[in-house]
Parts: C-alpha cells; sequence; structure tokens
C-alpha cells in the first residue's frame, strides 16, 4: 500500500538539533514513570507542531490525527492563539486563583452565560484527571437521589446539610 501523499503546506519546520530520539528514550526510561508508556515499538519522536501537521526529529511531516491528551481544537500554534497567548504573557504569564484576577471571571461570566438553568458556577481545571477528580468529590458531595438521570436537576440533588 502506497502512503498517501499529504498537499502542500507553507511551514519549513526549523532544524532540530536536541537530542537524538535513542536518547531521549533512554532518559525517559531513567527519569520517568513506566506508567507513562509509549504506543509504539518504535515511537515517533515530535518536534515541531504547526496547525494540524507535526514533524520529526528529521524534518518530516505528518498529519496530526491523534491529537494526544489535552489535545488543541484549533491545531499546533494557531496563529491567533499564538498571539493571544503572547500578548497575555507579556502582562501576566500566570496567577494563582488565590488572588484576585480579572481574566478568570470575565471567562466564567461568559461562559456561564451560555449554560442553561442553575449551571452558573465555574470550576477550572488542567487535565481531564483533574476534571474526573472533580466530578468524583462533587459526586460525593451532592449524592442524588434518584438514579434516573446521569446529570440530576438541582430539584434532584440532596444536599449533605439539608
Amino acid at each position: 500500500m502506497k502512503t498517501p501523499e499529504l498537499p502542500p503546506f507553507d511551514h519549513k519546520p526549523k532544524k532540530y538539533t536536541g537530542l537524538s530520539p535513542d536518547e531521549i528514550l533512554r532518559l525517559r526510561k531513567e527519569f520517568l514513570n513506566p506508567g507513562i508508556f509509549l504506543y509504539y515499538k518504535k515511537p515517533f519522536t515530535m518536534v515541531e507542531g504547526k496547525m494540524q501537521y507535526v514533524w520529526d526529529e528529521s524534518g518530516r511531516r505528518y498529519l496530526d490525527a491523534l491529537g494526544g491528551i489535552v489535545t488543541v481544537s484549533v491545531g499546533h500554534c494557531h496563529p491567533k492563539v499564538v498571539e493571544a497567548g503572547n500578548r497575555q504573557n507579556e502582562l501576566l504569564q500566570h496567577s494563582t486563583t488565590i488572588y484576585l484576577q480579572p481574566n478568570i471571571v470575565e471567562y466564567a461570566k461568559e461562559l456561564a452565560s451560555k449554560m442553561p438553568g442553575d449551571l452558573k458556577v465555574c470550576y477550572f481545571v488542567n487535565s481531564g484527571s483533574e476534571a474526573n477528580d472533580l466530578a468524583l468529590l462533587m459526586a460525593r458531595a451532592f449524592p442524588t437521589t434518584s438514579l434516573r438521570c446521569a446529570t440530576p436537576t438541582t430539584a434532584e440533588m440532596r444536599r449533605p446539610w439539608d
């Protein structure tokens, strides 16, 4: 079977001068938990991404049809996302939620305006694992009195202090 050709794309990756795939694999085995496993016998070394494509250490381009965990929904290094990130990083790169910061509340207000009914409180997390942890925490804190639906309405929820 012939490998299909990718369409032309106006981007030339930077020359990669970092660690070799063998060295990355050696260091990975030494310093990363084995629970962070690889899917392939000969793993792909991704060194650059742009929109829907990624490149390996030799400059070969691939279509990123997998995306992976914490997938970017608009492609790698989308110019509008890079521009917005750069603008924000010029002002403030990180702020913990123990301080007041306008961006998180403005975003939460906008997001809540799109939600139905009483779903007006936001809790932001960084990953699917954190989202699962939060879902379990909320399920324990607000157990339902009925198993009739997967997402109970406010009326179906029983609070521990009720």
